[in-house]
């Protein structure tokens, strides 16, 4: 097993995603994790969640320091209905996505992390704004088809086992029709609910990990990720937000590669 210093240092380029991009990063850590600590996949998922929540959870307060959640407020009942239905999944949805994650629907989840992310990176360059409000207009049918998205997005970041900030961004701004660095905002408000319920589950199985992974592995990575969060949370304020359409295009091209060879 690799030692805290690495450990800390593998948390700081996670953490910056985190506070730059509005993702947990989850899909990045759990290689490291198996491959550079030599931890058993079933010792990844819940050490996993529990860095992730400490890295949305810092991510979220050094953003809220250093861009404005005023615009998120229009949006509240959406972000709303979309925890809801992730938090539902995440509580109840592990049996279900047991039954579907066979290797098609895995190479779906591929296809379409792809798919996002090249549309992303050409929205981005091209400086277009395709950034439509597709959900109906009356309070209840659209609160519905938020909760099923949320309940999808949350489905698949269980397969995935990470916090689903990857689907949730590109849902609130090309259906929800928020701006990228709002929809990062929200994406990780929405991701420490569902990493929390997920936690929840994970100690009342007793699968938290144990001391010794906490203090070797969880803090130190912990620590490098609020550290590059905060620098992430800087660098967002100041990038173009056709910059970080591309970078969240490029990251979403890299996590397909890491799906797939999982």
């Amino acid at each position: 097993m690799r030692g805290p210093a690495e450990a800390a240092a593998w948390g700081v380029p996670v953490g910056l995603l985190g506070g730059l991009i509005g993702l947990g990063g989850g899909e990045f850590r759990i290689p490291v994790l198996l491959r550079r600590f030599g931890l058993t996949p079933g010792q990844v998922v819940p050490l996993n969640s529990v860095i992730s929540l400490v890295t949305l959870v810092a991510s979220l307060a050094f953003r809220a320091g250093s861009l404005s959640l005023v615009p998120l407020g229009p949006h509240l009942a959406d972000i709303a209905a979309l925890t809801a239905g992730g938090l539902a999944a995440a509580l109840a949805g592990a049996g279900l996505v047991a039954r579907l994650s066979d290797h098609r629907l895995h190479q779906a989840i591929v296809v379409l992390l792809v798919g996002i992310g090249l549309l992303l990176i050409a929205e981005g360059v091209a400086g277009a704004a395709l950034r439509l409000d597709l959900l109906p207009a009356p309070a209840v049918p659209r609160a519905a088809v938020g909760i099923a998205l949320g309940a999808a997005i949350g489905l698949v970041a269980t397969l995935l086992g990470v916090a689903g900030g990857e689907l949730l961004i590109p849902t609130l701004v090309f259906i929800h029709g928020l701006e990228v660095k709002p929809a990062g905002s929200a994406s990780l408000a929405i991701s420490i609910v569902i990493v929390a319920a997920a936690l929840i589950r994970y100690a009342r199985l007793g699968r938290l990990p144990p001391r010794d992974q906490a203090a070797a592995i969880a803090l130190p990575m912990g620590t490098g990720s609020v550290a590059g969060a905060a620098l992430g949370a800087v660098l967002a304020a100041v990038a173009p937000s056709g910059t970080l359409k591309v970078a969240l295009g490029l990251v979403l091209l890299a996590a397909a590669v890491v799906s797939a060879r999982r």
